[in-house]
């Protein structure tokens, strides 16, 4: 019940933000709506009130200017929303004496009217009055059909379309003089699209497909010019990868019309010997691989995964290490220490509650492991460089024996645990294979220019 008077609050203060901000339709759905959800009144004070948010709404409503005729629109239009509002569901015997003045056969009929007037006084001097006049018959339709209103708006819809359609064949014969054919074949194309419910504009879309396919061919073949060029004069794999590209882009751009030339097998040669071929070498010199709980998280196989991630993607192709551009050797030793346990004794004294000097003995047992991954990274052949990575961690457990006259309260205890060979590798693998991507980015980058 709380929360129902919470809900019911909200959407008074809601209903008058809405009054207050000129909104008045808004005002009244929000109260409308949620009288529909409840299908019944809030309690009687919340009632009073909302109904009178409603109620002030609609005297706004029904006094707004209307002076001009899109004024008077605006108006009829807001009282036509606001009678489908109240106009229905429990609550509209609330409002009996609005909706009997506004009568929706009627008020519809008044409205189409109003559209009728607009579009008749709108003056036809350019191509958009009219759409501006079929757009006005078109919106009084929504209404009701008054006298000729439906033959209007079909009529000047077309000629709007029509007249659309010359203003962009117009344009594209201007283009085609001034031999800028892409802008022509868009033009003769919109001029097709414009006039399409009614048919075929002239030549349009003929006209379309000859200058498209004209600007598409020139451009295609001043691609392929460029490519043959750089393929030419190529001395980088990077300037085959460009040449490759701009055999790609003449063949897309001419695809409507099919293939142009033999841009696709050149493009494939061009792309082939812009490929990087990456090989690569991993040697453990010391240690043992495994890092986690099963043979796929040894530490050879996270490498591996980490080299082959990064370069198996175009323009890198992994490849035999003794035929390719830049050879990668990964080696790595990892030390694994397990420590020894050190231990001592003491003589704890503390005084009871009692006054009492207490003695008794505490035996201290600790063990510490100690992990150690080094790795160096070299790339040799088009890409040199060199790189060493260390990471280390340690595990440590500290246990505690207590014995004697042991006070109450002091009980044995056991902090920290240590983790084996397996265990310690997962904790620094991420930070591991993070330094590796970053030397691997550093080669990929400097292999793009090679």
């Amino acid at each position: 019940m709380f929360l129902i008077s919470i809900l019911s609050a909200c959407t008074l203060k809601k209903a008058v933000r809405s009054y207050e901000n000129g909104d008045y339709i808004s005002s009244i759905r929000i109260v409308t709506d949620r009288l529909d959800e409840k299908r019944d009144y809030p309690r009687n004070s919340l009632k009073k009130s909302w109904l009178n948010t409603v109620y002030l709404s609609l005297n706004k409503i029904e006094n707004l200017p209307d002076n001009s005729l899109e004024q008077k629109i605006q108006r009829y239009e807001e009282i036509y929303q606001a009678r489908n509002l109240v106009g229905t569901g429990f609550y509209s015997n609330n409002f009996t004496a609005f909706n009997q003045r506004y009568p929706m056969p009627q008020l519809k009929f008044d409205i189409a009217k109003l559209y009728y007037e607009k579009g008749n006084n709108i003056k036809t001097i350019v191509t958009d009055n009219y759409r501006e006049k079929a757009e006005a018959y078109q919106n009084g339709l929504k209404y009701a059909n008054y006298l000729d209103m439906a033959s209007l708006a079909a009529k000047y819809q077309k000629e709007y379309s029509s007249r659309l359609a010359s203003d962009y064949y117009q344009s594209a014969l201007t283009a085609v003089k001034m031999k800028n054919y892409k802008d022509a074949s868009e033009n003769f194309q919109k001029a097709s699209n414009a006039y399409r419910n009614y048919g075929s504009f002239k030549d349009s879309q003929q006209q379309f497909v000859k200058y498209d396919k004209l600007w598409r061919s020139e451009e295609a073949e001043q691609l392929f010019s460029q490519a043959i060029s750089k393929d030419r004069s190529a001395t980088r794999k990077a300037d085959f990868r460009e040449a490759a590209k701009l055999y790609n882009d003449s063949y897309e751009i001419y695809l409507p019309y099919g293939v142009y030339k033999n841009s696709v097998s050149l493009r494939a040669i061009s792309k082939r010997k812009g490929t990087v071929n990456i090989g690569y070498s991993i040697n453990q010199d010391r240690g043992d691989d495994s890092c986690g709980s099963s043979y796929s998280d040894s530490l050879s196989k996270r490498i591996k995964r980490t080299i082959e991630d990064r370069f198996k993607s175009y323009p890198f192709e992994l490849s035999p290490i003794r035929s390719a551009d830049i050879q990668l050797y990964f080696d790595y030793r990892t030390r694994f220490q397990r420590g020894n346990l050190e231990q001592s004794n003491q003589v704890q004294n503390i005084v009871d509650p009692q006054g009492k000097t207490v003695k008794f003995n505490q035996h201290n047992e600790s063990r510490r492991n100690q992990y150690e991954i080094t790795m160096n990274i070299e790339a040799m052949g088009d890409v040199q460089m060199r790189k060493r990575i260390s990471k280390e961690t340690s595990s440590e457990e500290n246990k505690v024996f207590y014995s004697g006259a042991v006070p109450q309260g002091y009980r044995d205890k056991t902090q920290g645990s240590l983790k084996n060979q397996s265990d310690s590798c997962l904790e620094i693998i991420s930070d591991l294979e993070r330094e590796i991507d970053y030397v691997l980015d550093d080669i990929a980058e400097q292999g793009m220019r090679i």
